[in-house]
């Protein structure tokens, strides 16, 4: 398939060796798997976070009922010294009202009913291929961390695979936190337009509703196949329309989300002992041709409420870690994207030789600043494409 990911595991394994941002951190300690600024920097962040700053943002007029309403609103300006600083000009979001310090567990719910209904099939012949499929995963894992080059990784889970088939339409569970469905005949017919004069499309937030088969349409087509699986939101971080030879699909990458945040480690942040929760889709006006999950259906434990510093305190932050050059930057950058995401804490010191498989995963609230990965390569620049801070600490991430 032109447009099918990597392997999921595979693809973020890949993600550790390019562009990693540009940090250096000779005095640091740990501090819940985040590396952070020793001495007086780490007590001007705390200052700056236990100021009386938090959620000041500009307001529009008054409401009716004299509730003060928070609006996103633009920022453009220069962060850090003369000789390590960084230019902004982006939208900044609302604060939620609602955020949290989330723990997620492997999901016990994605068992054998559960993945019939995620089959949705009519035949009376459904084939158990649990047990070649956990070989198979037996077989990834052997293959990835024997040889000349053996690479080891994080996964979020444990080592329990189911799988059913009917003859054309496949379903499996990986690692109770996995999810993957094919029917092949469907993807077959995405497979026959290419080479047959295709046009590829990206799909922009603004463009998601036009077309007699809209990506809004396509949206509605993956979250009611999702919602078996209590998946009820995704954040897209890219959709393309695929049409020829009478024939079109949409290809979509997402992430997980919860209460409208999206679980976002960027695309060229990935660090050993981390997880990358994502996941993509081939749909088309007959249904889910394709879909792959990884470490996307954790089951919430535990959800623990939190107050994030403001976008200004993180400002006031970012300037302590560009002027002491833990952060390094490239002055000719301009970061055009401000987000506040959710974020998995990895794990500071995995076993080097081994895969790593988590129990749990902690996701906690940060500042995103950064520019996309194609505006960050045909610029060639030297500076991190992404800072990220910790929303509750002030730690750089």
């Amino acid at each position: 398939m032109k447009r099918k990911l990597l392997p999921m595991a595979a693809a973020c394994v890949l993600c550790a060796s390019v562009l990693f941002g540009c940090e250096k951190a000779p005095k640091a300690v740990q501090g819940d798997g985040i590396m952070h600024a020793q001495g007086e920097v780490e007590q001007n962040v705390q200052d700056i976070v236990a100021s009386d700053k938090r959620h000041k943002q500009p307001q529009t007029e008054q409401s009716a009922g004299d509730t003060p309403q928070q609006t996103s609103y633009k920022y453009e300006g220069t962060i850090g010294t003369k000789e390590n600083r960084i230019n902004i000009s982006a939208e900044v979001p609302v604060i939620p009202e609602n955020v949290y310090k989330t723990t997620l567990k492997p999901n016990d719910g994605l068992d054998e009913d559960t993945l019939l209904a995620f089959l949705d099939s009519d035949s009376a012949d459904i084939k158990d291929m649990s047990e070649e499929c956990r070989k198979e995963m037996e077989s990834v894992e052997i293959s990835n961390t024997t040889g000349d080059e053996p690479v080891f990784y994080s996964n979020f889970g444990d080592h329990s695979a189911l799988k059913f088939s009917d003859g054309n339409k496949e379903a499996s569970f990986t690692y109770h936190t996995g999810a993957g469905y094919i029917d092949n005949a469907l993807i077959e017919k995405c497979h026959s337009i290419y080479g047959s004069g295709l046009t590829e499309t990206l799909i922009t937030p603004d463009k998601m509703g036009e077309g007699s088969f809209s990506a809004n349409d396509a949206e509605k087509i993956l979250l009611d196949k999702l919602k078996v699986l209590g998946i009820s939101e995704v954040a897209f971080d890219e959709i393309y329309y695929d049409e020829g030879a009478g024939y079109s699909f949409y290809t979509m990458r997402f992430s997980p989300a919860y209460d409208g945040i999206k679980l976002d480690i960027g695309h060229n942040s990935y660090g050993f002992g981390q997880v990358c929760p994502n996941g993509y889709a081939h749909i088309s006006e007959e249904g889910v041709a394709e879909l792959g999950l990884h470490a996307f259906c954790g089951k919430i434990e535990d959800k623990e409420p939190v107050e994030i510093i403001s976008f200004e305190q993180a400002l006031e932050v970012l300037e302590q870690y560009l002027d002491s050059g833990i952060i390094e930057a490239d002055e000719n950058m301009t970061y055009d994207r401000v987000e506040i995401n959710y974020y998995p804490v990895q794990n500071p010191s995995p076993k080097p030789d081994e895969i790593e498989y988590k129990t749990e995963l902690e996701l906690i609230p940060i500042w995103r600043i950064y520019m996309p990965l194609d505006e960050y390569v045909s610029g060639a620049y030297n500076g991190a494409s992404a800072i990220c801070i910790n929303a509750v600490t002030g730690e750089n991430i």
